[in-house]
């Protein structure tokens, strides 16, 4: 009998007991009961533990299959290239020393073709373009059908296609555009107008491009003529833009054009106070190229000696500044300065953006001014370094 109890005693403490009222006495107290309830209970956790580790794999793969695509992106440079350029209306009264667009034409598609040629990011911002000779600069760069041109812009007039364009050319290789848009510089952006004090229509071309080979990397480009004329417009024009790209979205934005505006002059003050670094400016004078000075006219005996064409470039993180041994001592309080936050906005806590090169080029040839303006090139390497 003390056998039989000790036995009770064992399988009693080894066996879950059923609540009262449920089962009987024999499947509380059954050996062989016990053994199949122990051997399920060893056969089930370890299926249910592997059913749930493979759906919470499967889920975190596809939750996270965007970042695993992402991920080879990452740290990976994009060398972006910037061409600037007022081409010159097709003008029907040309002034002293101006040649007819029919002869200025090539000259103007062989500067744009030679200074884009290579790499994956090229972008060029024209103005005072008509629709005609938008025409022929695309025709003329598309001879090579490797590399398709294509643009977005409206002329000014009407915003479809009468008047000046201030269109942005992009390769259909390099970018894949998400979003394009054009507002006028008025007190109505939304529709063809004239603000303030200007003399004519005055517009603002943008895109929004992503990289082909690296689709991490997405830019806006701003494109711009400033009124000639108009010193309110100028200045208002400038408020106008540094409100639409505060409030746009975080990529980082490179703005360019013909401003009209010298770099003593407000607007330049307004653009360069709310974040914008002017390119000419970021580069050492040892490694910049070219002429100082953007704007010619057509007198090749007494040629205009002013700075008015401009690319304007977002936060960066380095690059080729200007030193006590420059020859040059144009620059605004040298890094410190330069190194302030662009709009205070967070793209520079994902995008590291380093100038490279910046040019302004040669625009006589042959005996004849092609345009004049000069061209304004810059060259920067941006790398995303961060997800969102």
């Amino acid at each position: 009998m003390s056998t039989s109890a000790e036995e009770g005693t064992h399988l009693s403490e080894s066996t879950p007991l059923l609540t009262s009222g449920s089962g009987s006495e024999e499947t509380r107290t059954n050996p062989r009961s016990s053994g199949r309830s122990s051997r399920f209970r060893l056969l089930i956790i370890p299926t249910l533990i592997i059913i749930v580790l493979v759906y919470a794999t499967n889920w975190y793969i596809t939750s996270h299959s965007s970042v695993n695509q992402a991920l080879p992106f990452l740290g990976k440079p994009l060398k972006l290239r910037v061409y600037t350029n007022n081409i010159r209306l097709d003008n029907r009264y040309p002034v002293k020393g101006e040649q007819p667009w029919s002869k200025r034409k090539k000259q103007v598609i062989n500067s744009i073709d030679f200074n884009t040629a290579l790499g994956h990011a090229n972008v060029v911002c024209l103005q005072e373009v008509l629709h005609n000779q938008l025409v022929d600069i695309l025709e003329g760069l598309n001879k090579n059908a490797e590399q398709i041109w294509t643009y977005y812009g409206v002329g000014r007039n009407d915003g479809l296609e009468a008047g000046e364009y201030a269109p942005i050319l992009y390769k259909n290789s390099d970018w894949i555009l998400l979003d394009n848009q054009t507002f006028w510089l008025s007190e109505t952006p939304w529709k063809p107008s004239k603000g303030w004090d200007a003399a004519l229509e005055r517009i603002v071309t943008m895109v929004t491009l992503e990289s082909r080979i690296n689709p991490l990397i997405k830019v806006n480009v701003f494109n711009t003529h400033f009124d000639h004329r108009g010193v309110l417009a100028r200045k208002k024009s400038a408020e106008l833009i540094v409100d639409k790209m505060e409030n746009f979205n975080d990529n980082p934005s490179f703005l360019c054009g013909d401003f009209n505006t010298q770099p003593k002059d407000q607007p330049y003050h307004v653009l360069s106070d709310a974040g914008f670094k002017d390119s000419r400016k970021l580069v050492d004078y040892d490694y910049s190229y070219g002429h100082s000075t953007t704007f010619t006219g057509f007198n090749k005996e007494k040629e205009d000696s002013s700075i008015i064409d401009y690319i304007w470039s977002p936060y960066f993180s380095q690059g080729n500044f200007g030193n006590d041994t420059s020859p040059v001592k144009d620059y605004e309080d040298e890094v410190a300065n330069e190194m302030n936050n662009y709009y205070n906005l967070e793209h520079h806590l994902v995008y590291d953006i380093v100038i490279k090169q910046f040019g302004i080029l040669h625009n006589y040839f042959k005996g004849f001014y092609f345009s004049d303006h000069r061209p304004v090139v810059a060259s920067y390497e941006i790398t995303r370094t961060h997800l969102l």
